[in-house]
């Protein structure tokens, strides 16, 4: 065991809430914390549900401290023993870190009919309450554990009243989010628009400390463009995809600096785990934003220094391809282990001149393990050799997995956050390799056909 490695598992949290934090090293004053898909689920213990109905945010933490049960386990969202948990390993790794980056996916699977199953016969509008409270009390336990922190937050597929994919402009849901969160969003006056556009679409611009000076986000709601979007509770004849791309063309022009990072909980590119499962390549995107998005990313590649993104669940990363230079996408692992996935979070160092991620170290939560505590899990630089995590470097990474066998198998190994229970199998290796790099379905298409052995032909009839 590495000396870094040490130190860290110095700093664990044992997997309940309220067990012993020691104070790990202070990192730089341009380390970021970086988390996604944290699904919360506030009925894990339904005894506590009514409590929670009736009262307001302020009071959940207490409510929910009740609890006699455990971490949440494999293949179950986020509880509130598992969210104190990690929490507290964040600060424990990321004392104060001056940005907190949150890519979407606050809110449990399946949040409605968790609702309804509880809370039977509740009276009209007390589940948007409830929604409202979950969020509220969300950003209060983040804003307890890093009062001085800019906080980077944008919506996920499973984030609002409507449902599923399913992100409503203009809608009281965004409009309540917005306030919950604008204390931490807008810190230090930094995005001063927040106020204003995220309670319209839910996408933004700020401004980051701690980093290069004028080195901005630009915030995306990329849930209009999936694939699964479905206006259902907005205005119909609207087409929220297509504004939000006309909002993208004319903000990306308004940096100077070369110093934009884009935020979006779903990347543009392949759902390498649903191709692999249909046999065929299934776009995280509708076809025609991702190619008006691919697009304009491309004609800006200069002023995009990266791309953070979630959704997946998993530690990956993309490249997109851009005529004025290639843009790395780093897609952030989740706290919910509900793909059997290990809890898992990580922490960037931004460059203090350029804003390119100089190094990344990922932190997770064995559950396996019988006595399951936080420790670090790998920095990007140890693991792969490469001192950033650049576009060049992802280029020799993808070169470095297809030759070398033992790189695949330690790049699975961090892909799942170390589980043992659902990794890949190596022989549909290709699904994810091509993902990387081919984020159209035909570029994605072609690479398969490369890489993936010929199908048997039937045998002729008798």
């Amino acid at each position: 065991m590495t000396l870094r490695r040490l130190i860290a598992a110095a700093a664990l949290f044992v997997a309940s809430a309220g067990g012993p934090v020691f104070a790990a090293p202070a990192p730089s004053p341009h380390d970021v914390l970086l988390v996604s898909d944290v699904h919360f689920n506030p009925f894990d213990d339904p005894s506590l549900v009514d409590d929670l109905r009736k009262a307001p945010a302020s009071q959940w933490h207490a409510i929910l401290a009740r609890t006699a049960k455990a971490a949440s386990p494999y293949f179950v969202d986020t509880n509130f023993p598992l969210l104190e948990s990690a929490l507290a390993a964040m600060r424990a790794n990321a004392p104060d870190p001056p940005v907190v980056v949150i890519s979407g996916d606050f809110l449990a699977h399946d949040f409605p009919l968790q609702f309804s199953h509880v809370e039977l016969g509740a009276p009209p509008g007390t589940y948007e309450t409830f929604v409202d409270k979950t969020i509220a009390f969300l950003a209060s336990e983040f804003d307890a554990a890093y009062p001085r922190a800019q906080f980077v937050i944008v919506i996920g597929n499973n984030d609002g009243y409507c449902g599923d994919y399913r992100s409503t402009p203009h809608s009281p849901f965004l409009a309540h989010m917005a306030g919950s969160w604008a204390p931490l969003v807008n810190r230090g006056g930094r995005a001063p628009g927040f106020a204003q556009t995220f309670p319209d679409a839910g996408y933004y611009v700020a401004t980051l400390p701690g980093t290069a000076a004028g080195t901005r986000v630009v915030a995306l709601n990329a849930v209009y463009w999936s694939s699964f979007y479905a206006n259902a509770c907005g205005v119909a004849g609207s087409d929220p995809g297509a504004d939000e791309l006309r909002w993208l063309d004319e903000t990306l022009p308004q940096d100077t600096t070369g110093r934009t990072i884009v935020v979006t909980h779903i990347s543009p590119g392949i759902d390498e785990y649903s191709s692999m499962v249909a046999g065929k390549p299934v776009p995280f995107l509708e076809q025609s934003y991702e190619k008006h998005l691919l697009a304009t990313l491309a004609s800006h590649g200069p002023r995009v220094r990266g791309i953070l993104a979630g959704h997946m669940h998993h530690a990956s990363f993309e490249v997109a391809e851009s005529g004025d230079g290639p843009i790395p996408v780093l897609v952030i692992p989740s706290i919910s282990p509900i793909q059997g996935n290990n809890p898992s979070f990580e922490v960037a160092r931004i460059g203090a001149d350029d804003a390119t991620i100089e190094d990344l170290t990922a932190y997770y939560l064995p559950l396996g393990s019988p006595s399951a505590v936080w420790a670090e899990e790998y920095s990007f630089d140890d693991a792969y050799g490469f001192k950033a995590f650049d576009a060049k470097n992802l280029f020799a990474l993808q070169a470095s997995l297809e030759a070398d066998a033992a790189e695949r198998a330690r790049f699975i190994s961090y892909y799942n956050s170390e589980s043992t229970i659902a990794s890949p199998n190596p022989k549909a290796w290709p699904w994810l390799w091509c993902g990387h790099l081919n984020l159209t379905v035909d570029a994605y298409s072609a690479c398969l056909a490369k890489e993936l052995p010929p199908a048997k032909a039937s045998p002729a009839p008798q």
